[in-house]
């Protein structure tokens, strides 16, 4: 009989996308896959027959009222009872948790069960949910280094195992990159503030151009920015390629020069694997100020540059980019750090924590 694994997350992409990743890793290795999540997370999986999947609901009890608080309180008592029926149906060997408030109530029933758990933490700030769930964890798996928020009684359960990212990304074998005849900007805007971006950034080409550079631009914007956009780079007479999403971003990732990027986890951690250098632009108002953390963890690093939000205007973006353009040694110097440390082992490390916490 195959080993199964529930796996819990949230529905935000920072959450899902590590999941979704490695439920499909372990559905090729024989492994039977559940998917607890809220119905935006759903949407992820919706073509895959493979996985299994509950839609429970669960709300945070923070900077509410105490009306709005008791209502929250309700929503989650039930959805600990809906997780708690679950687990007596589907007899898990292991809950994998991926953070987010939906996650909470399924890994809480999973230690009435006595069924192992583990906790995936993408950021530098433990999320909320995974450190509420730290007493009754077994394990706890991380990306790059040790959460700064890290209680230490708790440090013997972590596992630095490295991102969690696309099959493909993690596969990617470093070659050495000629910078193209025309320099390639790729912009990673996601869903967060990415407004902004489309203000900013075609100005900031057009005055590349102005200076005599030939920019290639491989934009992500929002649905409603996409022609206006689209129609100031014609207009201009630039190369360009703007979209909302795109399924083959590795092979965009791999024909750029240099990436503006926001700071999330996957984001950062995929342009790093790549051996990408960016321009960090860090989202202002992300929970815990983490995408902040992210940039700062790899401007540290020499992987990139970092530019907050508050100087985040045409001119200031268009000197950075100037300066890194004539001083084009420092992208391949970035580069070869990156692949320093480069690793592709993150499957495997999972693997092998799964099999022998099932094994006990």
């Amino acid at each position: 009989m195959n080993k199964k694994i529930i796996f819990s997350s949230g529905g935000t992409g920072g959450h899902i996308l590590p999941a979704v990743n490695l439920m499909k890793h372990f559905i090729i290795k024989g492994y039977e896959v559940t998917l607890v999540t809220d119905h935006k997370g759903s949407g992820f999986i919706k073509n895959n027959e493979k996985i299994k999947t509950y839609i429970i609901k669960a709300e945070t009890v923070t900077k509410k009222n105490i009306f709005k608080k008791i209502l929250s309180l309700i929503v989650i008592f039930f959805s600990i009872f809906k997780s708690i029926l679950i687990l007596k149906k589907e007899k898990a060997d292991i809950v994998i948790s991926f953070g987010g408030y939906v996650s909470f109530p399924i890994s809480l029933a999973s230690f009435f069960f006595k069924i192992p758990l583990i906790a995936y933490e993408n950021n530098l700030v433990l999320g909320r949910a995974n450190k509420y769930l730290l007493p009754i964890l077994n394990k706890i798996i991380i990306s790059i280094q040790n959460p700064i928020n890290f209680p230490n009684k708790y440090r013997k359960k972590i596992e630095i195992v490295g991102p969690i990212l696309n099959k493909n990304i993690i596969d990617y074998k470093f070659k050495k990159k000629e910078l193209n005849k025309n320099f390639s900007i790729l912009v990673l805007g996601g869903s967060q503030g990415a407004e902004v971006f489309g203000k900013v950034i075609p100005k900031t080409v057009s005055m590349l151009k102005q200076k005599g550079y030939e920019i290639n631009i491989n934009q992500q914007c929002l649905k409603n920015q996409k022609k206006e956009i689209t129609d100031f780079y014609i207009k201009n007479k630039i190369k360009n390629n703007v979209f909302e999403f795109d399924s083959n971003i590795l092979n965009l990732i791999l024909s750029t020069d240099l990436a503006i990027a926001r700071c999330g986890a996957s984001t950062t951690a995929e342009l790093a694997h790549t051996c990408t250098p960016f321009i960090a632009i860090p989202y202002p108002y992300a929970l815990d100020n983490h995408q902040l953390l992210n940039a700062k963890f790899y401007e540290k690093k020499k992987y990139c540059w970092l530019l907050e939000e508050s100087s985040f205007n045409s001119s200031n973006l268009f000197h950075l980019i100037d300066e890194i353009i004539i001083n084009k040694k420092n992208l391949e110097n970035i580069r070869q750090n990156m692949k320093n440390n480069y690793s592709n082992q993150v499957y495997v490390n999972i693997e092998n924590i799964v099999k022998d916490l099932i094994k006990k």
